[in-house]
Protein backbone atom coordinates (compact mmCIF):
# COMPACT_ATOMS: atom_id res chain seq x y z
CA UNK A 1 0.00 0.00 0.00
CA UNK A 2 1.37 3.49 -0.72
CA UNK A 3 0.86 5.18 2.52
CA UNK A 4 3.14 1.91 3.74
CA UNK A 5 5.81 2.94 1.17
CA UNK A 6 5.39 6.29 2.47
CA UNK A 7 6.79 5.61 5.73
CA UNK A 8 8.87 3.01 5.37
CA UNK A 9 10.85 5.64 3.23
CA UNK A 10 10.43 8.33 5.47
CA UNK A 11 12.45 5.86 8.64
CA UNK A 12 16.24 7.09 9.58
CA UNK A 13 18.53 4.15 7.43
CA UNK A 14 19.25 2.44 10.46
CA UNK A 15 15.61 2.04 11.44
CA UNK A 16 14.23 1.34 8.42
CA UNK A 17 16.77 -1.56 7.04
CA UNK A 18 16.11 -3.67 10.72
CA UNK A 19 12.09 -3.62 10.09
CA UNK A 20 12.77 -4.64 6.91
CA UNK A 21 14.70 -7.53 8.49
CA UNK A 22 11.79 -8.43 10.42
CA UNK A 23 9.42 -7.77 7.74
CA UNK A 24 11.42 -10.25 5.00
CA UNK A 25 10.89 -13.59 7.68
CA UNK A 26 7.55 -12.99 5.37
CA UNK A 27 9.39 -11.82 2.32
CA UNK A 28 7.91 -8.63 2.94
CA UNK A 29 10.07 -5.48 2.43
CA UNK A 30 8.50 -2.98 4.18
CA UNK A 31 9.24 -1.31 7.15
CA UNK A 32 6.00 -1.01 8.80
CA UNK A 33 4.72 -4.18 8.22
CA UNK A 34 7.79 -5.55 10.01
CA UNK A 35 7.29 -2.95 12.91
CA UNK A 36 3.51 -4.83 13.07
CA UNK A 37 5.18 -8.12 13.26
CA UNK A 38 7.72 -6.55 16.30
CA UNK A 39 4.78 -5.09 18.22
CA UNK A 40 2.72 -8.82 17.59
CA UNK A 41 6.03 -10.71 19.21
CA UNK A 42 6.20 -8.44 21.92
CA UNK A 43 2.68 -8.87 22.54
CA UNK A 44 2.85 -13.04 22.33
CA UNK A 45 6.20 -12.13 24.77
CA UNK A 46 8.54 -9.39 25.69
CA UNK A 47 11.54 -12.07 25.69
CA UNK A 48 10.20 -12.90 22.21
CA UNK A 49 10.13 -9.43 21.11
CA UNK A 50 13.35 -8.71 22.49
CA UNK A 51 15.41 -11.76 21.28
CA UNK A 52 13.70 -11.22 18.25
CA UNK A 53 15.01 -7.43 17.93
CA UNK A 54 18.76 -8.12 19.23
CA UNK A 55 18.46 -11.07 16.66
CA UNK A 56 17.57 -8.91 13.76
CA UNK A 57 20.22 -5.99 15.05
CA UNK A 58 23.30 -8.38 15.43
CA UNK A 59 23.06 -9.93 12.22
CA UNK A 60 22.68 -6.62 10.44
CA UNK A 61 25.33 -5.10 11.59
CA UNK A 62 27.59 -8.17 11.19
CA UNK A 63 26.33 -7.50 7.65
CA UNK A 64 27.33 -4.37 7.46
CA UNK A 65 30.43 -4.66 9.32
CA UNK A 66 31.92 -7.18 6.92
CA UNK A 67 30.79 -4.60 3.80
CA UNK A 68 28.22 -7.10 2.00
CA UNK A 69 26.08 -5.47 -0.37
CA UNK A 70 24.49 -2.23 0.56
CA UNK A 71 21.49 -2.66 -1.66
CA UNK A 72 20.95 -6.43 0.04
CA UNK A 73 21.43 -4.85 3.46
CA UNK A 74 18.87 -2.46 3.39
CA UNK A 75 16.35 -4.66 1.53
CA UNK A 76 16.44 -6.62 5.13
CA UNK A 77 17.84 -9.35 3.45
CA UNK A 78 20.82 -10.39 6.15
CA UNK A 79 18.10 -9.13 8.72
CA UNK A 80 15.10 -12.08 8.95
CA UNK A 81 17.76 -15.22 9.37
CA UNK A 82 18.81 -12.75 12.57
CA UNK A 83 15.02 -12.30 13.67
CA UNK A 84 14.52 -15.62 13.51
CA UNK A 85 17.23 -17.29 15.65
CA UNK A 86 16.58 -14.95 18.61
CA UNK A 87 12.81 -16.67 19.50
CA UNK A 88 14.51 -19.49 18.89
CA UNK A 89 17.36 -20.26 20.75
CA UNK A 90 15.16 -18.58 23.76
CA UNK A 91 12.42 -21.21 23.07
CA UNK A 92 14.21 -24.11 22.86
CA UNK A 93 17.53 -23.19 25.58
CA UNK A 94 17.23 -22.54 28.85
CA UNK A 95 16.76 -18.82 30.09
CA UNK A 96 20.23 -17.20 30.96
CA UNK A 97 21.87 -14.27 30.85
CA UNK A 98 24.64 -15.78 28.83
CA UNK A 99 21.78 -16.74 26.23
CA UNK A 100 21.74 -13.03 24.85
CA UNK A 101 25.49 -13.25 24.55
CA UNK A 102 24.30 -16.73 22.53
CA UNK A 103 21.92 -15.18 20.68
CA UNK A 104 24.02 -12.41 19.41
CA UNK A 105 27.18 -14.47 18.20
CA UNK A 106 24.50 -17.45 16.24
CA UNK A 107 22.14 -13.97 14.57
CA UNK A 108 26.00 -13.21 13.46
CA UNK A 109 26.78 -16.25 12.33
CA UNK A 110 23.69 -16.93 10.02
CA UNK A 111 24.86 -13.37 8.57
CA UNK A 112 28.35 -15.23 7.30
CA UNK A 113 26.11 -18.32 6.54
CA UNK A 114 23.59 -16.62 4.67
CA UNK A 115 26.73 -14.86 2.44
CA UNK A 116 28.20 -17.78 1.81
CA UNK A 117 25.24 -19.63 0.91
CA UNK A 118 23.64 -16.61 -1.45
CA UNK A 119 27.47 -17.19 -3.49
CA UNK A 120 27.07 -21.04 -3.49
CA UNK A 121 23.55 -20.68 -4.88
CA UNK A 122 23.85 -17.60 -7.27
CA UNK A 123 24.51 -19.52 -10.29
CA UNK A 124 21.42 -21.49 -9.85
CA UNK A 125 19.19 -17.78 -9.22
CA UNK A 126 18.18 -19.87 -5.96
CA UNK A 127 17.32 -18.41 -2.93
CA UNK A 128 18.54 -19.30 0.92
CA UNK A 129 15.93 -18.01 2.07
CA UNK A 130 15.54 -19.01 5.97
CA UNK A 131 18.36 -22.33 5.76
CA UNK A 132 20.91 -20.10 7.44
CA UNK A 133 18.51 -19.53 10.17
CA UNK A 134 18.58 -23.31 10.70
CA UNK A 135 21.76 -24.63 10.23
CA UNK A 136 22.91 -21.56 12.48
CA UNK A 137 20.56 -22.99 15.22
CA UNK A 138 21.12 -26.56 14.72
CA UNK A 139 24.53 -26.21 15.71
CA UNK A 140 24.19 -23.79 18.51
CA UNK A 141 21.34 -26.05 20.06
CA UNK A 142 23.98 -29.28 19.66
CA UNK A 143 26.64 -27.22 21.16
CA UNK A 144 25.00 -26.14 24.43
CA UNK A 145 25.93 -29.93 25.52
CA UNK A 146 29.58 -28.68 26.20
CA UNK A 147 29.01 -25.65 27.60
CA UNK A 148 27.95 -25.13 31.45
CA UNK A 149 26.22 -22.14 31.28
CA UNK A 150 23.70 -23.92 28.95
CA UNK A 151 21.08 -26.06 29.31
CA UNK A 152 18.28 -27.04 27.06
CA UNK A 153 14.56 -26.21 27.86
CA UNK A 154 11.42 -28.22 28.02
CA UNK A 155 10.38 -27.60 24.59
CA UNK A 156 13.58 -28.58 23.16
CA UNK A 157 12.84 -32.76 21.80
CA UNK A 158 14.36 -35.14 23.40
CA UNK A 159 16.32 -37.70 21.52
CA UNK A 160 14.62 -40.48 20.88
CA UNK A 161 13.40 -43.40 18.52
CA UNK A 162 10.56 -42.27 16.49
CA UNK A 163 6.96 -44.11 17.25
CA UNK A 164 3.71 -44.43 15.57
CA UNK A 165 1.44 -42.17 16.23
CA UNK A 166 -2.15 -44.22 17.92
CA UNK A 167 -5.34 -42.72 19.08
CA UNK A 168 -5.69 -39.99 16.91
CA UNK A 169 -8.27 -37.47 16.58
CA UNK A 170 -10.41 -34.66 14.32
CA UNK A 171 -9.88 -31.34 14.91
CA UNK A 172 -12.87 -30.21 16.16
CA UNK A 173 -14.65 -27.38 14.56
CA UNK A 174 -14.43 -24.43 16.99
CA UNK A 175 -10.69 -25.42 17.41
CA UNK A 176 -10.19 -24.38 13.51
CA UNK A 177 -9.84 -20.39 14.08
CA UNK A 178 -7.18 -21.29 16.70
CA UNK A 179 -5.36 -24.00 14.63
CA UNK A 180 -4.87 -21.65 11.16
CA UNK A 181 -3.80 -18.25 13.31
CA UNK A 182 -1.54 -20.47 15.20
CA UNK A 183 0.15 -21.69 12.06
CA UNK A 184 0.88 -18.45 10.88
CA UNK A 185 2.49 -17.49 14.63
CA UNK A 186 4.39 -20.36 14.69
CA UNK A 187 6.41 -19.11 11.98
CA UNK A 188 8.27 -17.00 14.41
CA UNK A 189 7.77 -19.74 17.08
CA UNK A 190 4.50 -17.70 18.91
CA UNK A 191 1.84 -19.82 20.46
CA UNK A 192 -0.96 -17.16 19.70
CA UNK A 193 -4.14 -16.26 18.32
CA UNK A 194 -3.81 -12.33 18.03
CA UNK A 195 -0.18 -12.53 16.73
CA UNK A 196 -1.24 -14.62 14.05
CA UNK A 197 -3.85 -12.37 13.40
CA UNK A 198 -1.36 -9.31 12.99
CA UNK A 199 0.98 -11.48 11.00
CA UNK A 200 -1.47 -11.74 8.22
CA UNK A 201 -2.60 -7.92 8.31
CA UNK A 202 0.89 -7.28 8.53
CA UNK A 203 1.26 -9.06 5.05
CA UNK A 204 -1.91 -7.93 4.05
CA UNK A 205 -0.32 -4.57 3.52
CA UNK A 206 2.20 -5.50 1.84
CA UNK A 207 0.19 -7.66 -0.78
CA UNK A 208 -3.31 -9.27 -0.31
CA UNK A 209 -2.36 -12.30 -2.56
CA UNK A 210 0.70 -13.04 -0.14
CA UNK A 211 -1.78 -12.98 2.99
CA UNK A 212 -4.38 -15.34 0.84
CA UNK A 213 -1.41 -17.69 0.53
CA UNK A 214 -0.10 -17.11 4.22
CA UNK A 215 -3.45 -18.31 5.07
CA UNK A 216 -4.08 -21.53 2.61
CA UNK A 217 -0.89 -22.34 3.95
CA UNK A 218 -2.53 -22.42 7.34
CA UNK A 219 -5.35 -23.90 5.88
CA UNK A 220 -3.09 -26.89 4.10
CA UNK A 221 -0.96 -27.17 7.84
CA UNK A 222 -4.68 -28.28 9.39
CA UNK A 223 -6.60 -29.95 6.39
CA UNK A 224 -3.48 -32.22 5.34
CA UNK A 225 -2.10 -33.45 8.42
CA UNK A 226 -5.76 -34.61 9.76
CA UNK A 227 -6.86 -36.39 6.45
CA UNK A 228 -3.71 -38.24 7.31
CA UNK A 229 -4.12 -39.01 11.06
CA UNK A 230 -1.44 -36.80 12.94
CA UNK A 231 -1.50 -36.07 16.26
CA UNK A 232 -4.43 -33.72 16.92
CA UNK A 233 -2.05 -31.20 20.09
CA UNK A 234 0.42 -30.67 17.00
CA UNK A 235 -1.87 -29.55 14.58
CA UNK A 236 -3.49 -27.18 17.11
CA UNK A 237 -0.86 -25.75 18.24
CA UNK A 238 -0.05 -25.04 14.73
CA UNK A 239 3.30 -26.79 14.17
CA UNK A 240 2.48 -28.70 11.37
CA UNK A 241 1.34 -25.30 9.95
CA UNK A 242 3.97 -22.85 9.33
CA UNK A 243 6.15 -24.36 7.22
CA UNK A 244 3.13 -24.56 4.64
CA UNK A 245 2.63 -21.40 5.21
CA UNK A 246 5.95 -20.28 3.90
CA UNK A 247 6.09 -22.81 0.84
CA UNK A 248 2.71 -20.88 -0.34
CA UNK A 249 4.11 -17.73 0.15
CA UNK A 250 7.64 -18.68 -1.72
CA UNK A 251 6.10 -20.60 -4.53
CA UNK A 252 2.58 -18.71 -5.33
CA UNK A 253 3.46 -15.27 -4.59
CA UNK A 254 6.93 -14.05 -4.58
CA UNK A 255 9.71 -16.16 -6.51
CA UNK A 256 7.02 -17.73 -9.13
CA UNK A 257 4.98 -15.14 -11.45
CA UNK A 258 2.00 -14.77 -9.94
CA UNK A 259 -0.71 -16.51 -11.83
CA UNK A 260 -3.65 -19.66 -11.32
CA UNK A 261 -1.15 -22.27 -12.25
CA UNK A 262 1.12 -20.89 -9.90
CA UNK A 263 -0.93 -21.02 -7.22
CA UNK A 264 -1.98 -24.31 -7.84
CA UNK A 265 1.47 -25.32 -7.24
CA UNK A 266 1.81 -23.57 -4.05
CA UNK A 267 -0.78 -25.96 -2.42
CA UNK A 268 0.75 -29.00 -4.01
CA UNK A 269 4.22 -27.68 -2.80
CA UNK A 270 2.04 -26.76 0.91
CA UNK A 271 0.79 -30.17 0.98
CA UNK A 272 4.37 -31.76 0.01
CA UNK A 273 5.64 -30.13 2.83
CA UNK A 274 3.63 -31.41 5.12
CA UNK A 275 4.82 -34.79 4.42
CA UNK A 276 8.53 -33.24 4.03
CA UNK A 277 8.12 -32.18 7.86
CA UNK A 278 6.27 -35.62 9.30
CA UNK A 279 9.61 -37.05 7.30
CA UNK A 280 12.48 -35.11 8.49
CA UNK A 281 11.17 -35.17 12.05
CA UNK A 282 11.26 -38.85 12.43
CA UNK A 283 14.90 -38.13 10.87
CA UNK A 284 15.72 -35.84 13.03
CA UNK A 285 14.49 -37.59 16.80
CA UNK A 286 17.53 -39.96 17.36
CA UNK A 287 19.49 -36.35 17.94
CA UNK A 288 16.80 -34.19 19.31
CA UNK A 289 16.56 -31.45 17.12
CA UNK A 290 13.19 -29.52 15.68
CA UNK A 291 12.58 -29.44 11.90
CA UNK A 292 12.35 -25.70 12.47
CA UNK A 293 11.97 -24.14 8.80
CA UNK A 294 13.95 -26.90 7.18
CA UNK A 295 10.85 -28.86 5.32
CA UNK A 296 10.00 -25.49 3.74
CA UNK A 297 13.58 -24.80 2.80
CA UNK A 298 13.67 -28.32 1.18
CA UNK A 299 10.34 -28.63 -0.53
CA UNK A 300 10.99 -24.12 -1.76
CA UNK A 301 14.25 -25.50 -3.37
CA UNK A 302 13.05 -28.54 -5.49
CA UNK A 303 10.33 -26.31 -7.18
CA UNK A 304 12.18 -23.79 -7.81
CA UNK A 305 14.91 -25.74 -9.48
CA UNK A 306 12.17 -27.65 -11.54
CA UNK A 307 10.66 -25.01 -12.31
CA UNK A 308 13.44 -23.57 -14.55
CA UNK A 309 12.65 -26.61 -16.57
CA UNK A 310 8.59 -25.24 -16.87
CA UNK A 311 7.22 -23.18 -19.95
CA UNK A 312 4.75 -21.80 -17.39
CA UNK A 313 6.71 -20.15 -14.98
CA UNK A 314 9.10 -17.80 -14.59
CA UNK A 315 13.04 -17.44 -13.47
CA UNK A 316 12.98 -16.94 -9.20
CA UNK A 317 14.94 -13.73 -8.22
CA UNK A 318 16.90 -15.12 -5.91
CA UNK A 319 16.74 -13.34 -2.11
Amino acid sequence: MDWSLKIDGALPRPLRTVLRGVGQVFFCCNAVTGFIFLVALFVGGVVAGAAATVGAISSTAAAYLMGFSDDDIDAGLFGFNGTLVGPCLFLFLENTPQLWLYVVLASALSTVVLAALMRILQPYNIPASTSPFVLTCWMFMVAVYAFDSFSRGGVLPTPLIPSEVQGVAAIPPEMWFTALTKGVAEVMFADSIIVGILFLIGIAIVSFRGAAMALGGAIVGVVVPTLLGAHQDLIEMGLYGFNPVLSMMAIGWVFLKPSARSAGLAVFAGILTVICQAGLANFLAPIGLPTLTFPFVLVMWMFLFAAAMSKYWSTPDAK
